[in-house]
């Protein structure tokens, strides 16, 4: 017999940290700690993991902050009293798939460790690994935070090899200096809000494992509600009950209130013409903050963007030297200041100043001296994404594409929002630029731009081996520019992407406000409910 998801109480629950550390057949060995405050009544805690084809869990092992570790029994019954599952844990087997069980034991504040094997997280979707798992779902009590670390204990996960999406709260996402994908809350969780992480990986990480049955891209779709089976299957019921109240919410992704409180919808990429015109004149704070207004789930390049176009002005240049004061033979990455700065917004003054503050007295930041600081740069770097979200907002009023409506809400106007596609119409012009049977006759004239957008969308080194490909003479005046050749034009790039995976905290994920979506599409594991009972 299933156990019934009654909820018992708790004054709170302050915080669930999950550490996800992932191995190379698919599997993860998971920790998770739950602050729970002035629990008063009920047996057990528990987290329901269903939605679990093809996959398991085992090897559960709970602890309390006083440092008991509980016995875990074989076969856990929801029937005995507190005083009996006291100390104690176990996996309830369900029709719906998994419950962690463990005895609640005195009442009060308590802080629970609980750890377990999940089989088959990561699978192969033929031209990546990952996956798309709900972490945190519904609780007896919404989490006032919650974190998301995931890792491997023997490769650094980068910008180069992963990325990661999450859905259900208002947070971020980040690529750590220390070679981790973490996703946070940045405001304390509601009643519906949920944690679900996206991840995809190079599919050499994951050798062993299993195939997952579709190409990623579907799974990201379903990630998005784009045309899922789930949406599809939501919107016929809503359909048939009439709850014409909630259908606007189907179309999360696609339909727009605008300033004025019209409504448009957004087409799918399928349907948006290419655009090989640069938007908003070039601003990178306006393309990031129309990107937020557009919800959309690809983390920006913010600092990457400005060095790339920095290394063009003359402002910087990356290189690969040796540092002789460190006693070190193999050469280091490291961005070399010049004597011209730029002056520009105040957005990117502040970058710049950021940054060369920490340069050595050769004018040299070293990458490595990067990492040793990343706490520092993180905290500014935090502080200075929100000054470019802050400046791309205002920059978007004055060129009137955006506007507060009557609760102060900003939104698009009529005439932003057209701009917005064209946003769109550039990221599918630059995914398939050598593909384009149409292409500017000005050829190499605006490359400089699309390289700067290119990154921002993490999409550079592509957009440059499409540009070699497209005119490879040109190619080579076009690199000069940036102090390069033609074959290390790409690894400029490559260490662009290695600064930016140090120092940047990463960009907020999609959703109104800058925060994470709180529409989640199908397909995902895990997830169930949980909480004290």
């Amino acid at each position: 017999m299933n156990a019934v998801p009654v909820f018992a109480a708790e004054q709170a629950i302050p915080s669930i940290n999950v550490d996800v550390q992932l191995k190379k057949d698919g599997s993860a060995v998971i920790t998770e700690v739950w602050d729970v405050r002035g629990v008063s009544d009920g047996t057990e805690y528990y987290k329901a993991l269903y939605n679990m084809k093809g996959m398991s869990v085992h090897s559960l092992l709970v602890s309390d902050e006083t440092g008991k570790q509980y016995k875990t029994l074989e076969n856990w019954d929801t029937k005995r009293s507190r005083e009996e599952k006291a100390g104690t844990c176990g996996i309830l087997k369900t029709s719906q798939g998994y419950e962690l069980c463990w005895g609640i034991g005195n009442y009060g504040d308590h802080q629970y460790t609980i750890q377990y094997t999940l089989e088959g997280l990561v699978k192969d979707y033929g031209d990546y690994a990952g996956f798309y798992h709900q972490f945190i779902s519904e609780l007896s009590s919404a989490p006032e935070s919650i974190s998301m670390k995931i890792r491997m204990s023997d490769t650094k996960l980068t910008q180069d090899n992963s990325r990661i999406w999450a859905y259900g709260f208002t947070g971020q996402v980040n690529i750590d200096p220390d070679g981790s994908l973490v996703a946070y809350s940045s405001e304390a969780l509601g009643k519906n809000d949920y944690g679900n992480v996206l991840c995809r990986f190079d599919r050499g990480l994951f050798p062993m494992a299993k195939a997952g049955g579709m190409s990623f891209e579907k799974l990201q779709k379903s990630a998005d509600n784009d045309k899922s089976d789930l949406a599809k299957t939501i919107l016929f019921s809503i359909l048939a009950a009439a709850a014409a109240v909630i259908i606007p919410s189907i179309f999360f992704y696609s339909r727009y209130k605008l300033a004025d409180g019209t409504v448009m919808r957004l087409p799918g990429m399928k349907n948006i013409d290419i655009n090989w015109t640069i938007p908003f004149g070039g601003s990178i704070p306006a393309v990031y903050s129309a990107m937020h207004l557009l919800r959309r789930g690809i983390p920006l390049d913010t600092l990457g963007a400005y060095l790339i176009r920095w290394q063009e002005a003359g402002y910087i240049h990356m290189e690969k030297g040796e540092d002789e004061g460190r006693k070190k033979t193999d050469k280091e990455e490291a961005i070399v200041f010049g004597q011209n700065k730029p002056h520009g917004t105040e957005a990117e003054i502040s970058l710049y100043q950021i940054l060369a503050s920490q340069a050595d007295e050769n004018g040299i930041l070293w990458i490595s001296d990067i990492g040793k600081r990343s706490d520092e740069f993180y905290k500014k770097l935090t502080a200075w994404e929100k000054e470019v979200k802050l400046e791309g907002d205002n920059e978007l009023i004055h060129l009137n594409a955006a506007a507060k409506d009557i609760k102060g809400s900003l939104r698009f106007t009529s005439s932003g929002f057209e701009q917005a596609v064209r946003i769109l119409g550039l990221q599918k012009y630059l995914k398939d630029m050598s593909g384009q049977n149409q292409y500017q006759t000005s050829q190499g004239a605006l490359w400089g731009d699309y390289l700067v957008f290119a990154t921002l969308f993490h999409m550079g080194e592509q957009v440059l081996q499409s540009m070699k490909t497209l005119d490879p003479v040109y190619f080579n005046s076009f690199a000069g520019l940036y102090g390069c050749n033609s074959y290390s034009m790409i690894y400029l790039m490559t260490m662009t992407n290695h600064v930016s995976s140090a120092a940047s905290p990463g960009a907020n994920m999609d959703g109104t406000g800058g925060g994470v979506s709180s529409m989640g599409g199908g397909g995902f594991s895990g997830g169930g409910g949980g909480g004290s009972r």
